[in-house]
């Protein structure tokens, strides 16, 4: 999935080891919702609020997938996804960004536990209409 993102640069801890695709048989897909706080926020700020608009954490494999439809998206402002933490160096609690940097589409890892700006905007999921 990473390189069907064709990033231009991807930390190098962005792996199908550390981060393994879980569903079998193609591709989950499901809608993504970008939300902009317009404030520094906290993560479990930022998915409280999104539980208030009545909208769903996303997973790793939403990013990504988000990045392959949508590439052109990130060079607008960062967009990071509130999954569940992968645990990386030191103990730190990481999660997948998506951001440009003098142009070029970067796929990175962001600490959960940090404040975000308010140039971060969020990816989370609409549920599905039953």
């Amino acid at each position: 999935m990473v390189q069907a993102g064709n990033y231009d640069y991807t930390h190098s801890c962005v792996t199908s080891d550390s981060f393994p695709a879980r569903h079998a048989g193609g591709p989950r897909l499901r809608e993504i919702v970008l939300v902009d706080f317009g404030r520094e926020i906290t993560s479990a700020e930022a998915l409280a609020q999104a539980t208030h608009l009545g909208l769903g954490k996303p997973e790793y494999e939403d990013a990504l997938y988000f990045g392959i439809q949508h590439p052109e998206v990130q060079r607008e402002r960062p967009i990071v996804f509130l999954h569940d933490p992968w645990v990386g160096f030191f103990g730190r609690r990481d999660v997948l960004c998506l951001w440009t940097n003098a142009g070029r589409r970067e796929l990175g890892l962001e600490g959960f536990d940090d404040f975000w700006s308010a140039a971060h905007r969020f990816g989370f999921v609409r549920a599905p209409r039953s």
